[in-house]
């Protein structure tokens, strides 16, 4: 196991050269300052020896214990002292036992001058769990080793299940054994909490307890107060509206469904364009976004016309190079992320921007006043797989392909995209605007789209943006442009932006 000590830098002479003048205030040979050269120790169940750390003081210090661990020397004089501290192996009845945690404190003549190192032992956290109902382990602290006793699995999803008590659901993820609907388990796992403040637990360890009937449970139909939609426990529900391959969009209402964790079974990309009705389970909501985990779909056709769509999956050669990151879909911070452009990431000799080019993209480039417009600025980037677009003074746009399925002219359309702007170091959200333009000619017709909407510190999530264009009529010479507002185009800021999913479609009368 690797073994994380935190070594102190202290001068000695600096740090307790006032100290040595000034010692007679007390009548006492104890330390006026001790020092430790580690915080944390950890072992491994079975100890392979001691660690060693350095006890830095100015007078006598003694140290204090539990009895699991070992100090040698307990004690000691002024000045740097090596200190041997052992842990006794964590066994029961020649088991691991729980894992533990204890402090030694290394003190001198008052509270000010006690120097703390915290050990931390490996060993079997699951070994006596305690059973919780399914609203205990909700309310319990986040990795709470919980055990949920004879649970009934309801519905299999891609990564794990929902069970009932009898009165209450619980997402299990990645469970130890295959389970199947109707199947009794007891599990035990740690409790946590997702970015939507809903409980779930990892079935770390499972038992077969065999068979059960499912509770029979009418869906609550949530189609007509989806924006009301709220709350933190998983409720049994169903929702209908228009499927565009990535959420569910019901009529006028704010928040789209997002379908979370399906079965591979349920074949969600088949539903594409569809008006579906779904059945399953809410799992939080935070507007503008629903998520519900799936258990069934009943599909009532085509709602809608692609004209054009673009997933950016053809960019996987180029993006398995490095290979490219996923900062929206893995929430990643410090990634690779390959400019379009760059000369070592070629594909048969071809940079993506040459086979952008080639399928008819373009793109837009602008920078603050002081910046440098060389290539070497280049502000457009690949991810794994999608477009990101800026950095810190330089802003990039995108101008979409001739759609010659357009035709003379087609009006009615609707523009949809998957967008998300980028979280800052700090937490703090990029304040990107984004407009969409559309121009056949000289006639030329700028939408806003709508804010993100994500508080700072949010989890990188993609947001789903639609701009209707109404009566507009778009033929095969439009050309349609996303990039930064206006008034962000020449801003020194960092206003980065993440593109994925575009579609162009008009809805079925």
């Amino acid at each position: 196991m690797k073994k994380s000590i935190k070594y102190l830098l202290v001068s000695f002479v600096a740090a307790l050269g006032c100290v040595f003048t000034s010692c007679n205030d007390e009548d006492t040979d104890m330390s006026r300052i001790v020092l430790a050269s580690a915080d944390v120790l950890e072992y491994e169940t079975l100890p392979g020896g001691p660690q060693i750390i350095t006890i830095t003081s100015d007078a006598d210090w003694v140290s204090e214990a539990p009895e699991w661990i070992t100090v040698s020397p307990a004690s000691g004089n002024a000045g740097q002292t090596e200190v041997e501290i052992m842990v006794n192996d964590n066994l029961r009845e020649n088991l691991p036992d729980n894992p533990r945690r204890g402090n030694v404190l290394f003190k001198g003549r008052n509270l000010e001058s006690i120097a703390t190192v915290i050990i931390r032992q490996e060993g079997d956290k699951f070994r006596d769990p305690v059973d919780y109902t399914i609203e205990a382990m909700e309310a319990a602290a986040d990795e709470t080793v919980v055990r949920l006793p004879n649970m009934i699995v309801t519905a299999v999803t891609g990564n794990g299940f929902i069970a009932t008590d009898g009165t209450d659901y619980v997402y299990v993820k990645e469970p130890a054994i295959t389970v199947t609907a109707g199947m009794k388990v007891s599990v035990v796992g740690e409790k946590f909490t997702d970015e939507m403040r809903m409980a779930y637990v990892l079935g770390e360890r499972m038992t077969d307890e065999g068979t059960a009937t499912i509770p029979s449970v009418a869906p609550v139909d949530i189609t007509e107060t989806l924006d009301q939609t709220n709350g933190n426990k998983y409720q049994y529900v169903s929702v209908t509206g228009n499927y565009d391959g990535n959420s569910v969009t019901v009529g006028g209402m704010t928040c789209k469904v997002y379908l979370i964790d399906p079965a591979d079974a349920l074949n969600l990309s088949s539903f594409r364009s569809h008006r579906i009705a779904v059945t399953g389970y809410f799992a939080g909501q935070a507007t503008p976004v629903v998520n519900i985990i799936p258990c069934s779909i009943e599909d009532f056709g085509v709602n809608e016309t692609v004209y054009f769509e673009e997933d950016f999956e053809w960019l996987e050669p180029w993006s398995a190079l490095k290979p490219a990151a996923d900062i929206v879909g893995s929430d990643q911070k410090n990634t690779e992320q390959p400019q379009i452009s760059a000369a070592d990431c070629k594909v048969d000799g071809r940079t993506p921007a040459d086979e952008l080019s080639a399928r008819g993209y373009e793109f837009l480039r602008s920078w603050a006043p002081g910046k440098d417009s060389d290539k070497s600025h280049e502000c457009i980037y690949i991810q794994r797989n999608y477009l990101k677009f800026g950095k810190t003074g330089y802003q990039g746009g995108i101008i979409f392909p001739k759609m010659e399925s357009l035709g003379e002219g087609v009006s009615g359309l609707k523009l949809a995209f998957d967008w998300y702007t980028q979280r800052q170091g700090s937490g703090v959200m990029d304040p990107t605007e984004l407009v969409v333009i559309v121009s056949t000619g000289d006639d030329v017709q700028v939408f806003s789209v709508p804010k993100l909407g994500l508080p700072d510190g949010s989890v990188a999530k993609w947001v789903r943006a639609e701009i209707d264009f109404g009566d507009l009529s778009l033929t095969q010479d439009t050309r349609i442009t996303i990039r930064n507002a206006d008034e962000q185009l020449k801003s020194a800021k960092a206003l980065r932006w993440h593109l994925d999913n575009v579609r162009l479609s008009k809805p079925a009368e």
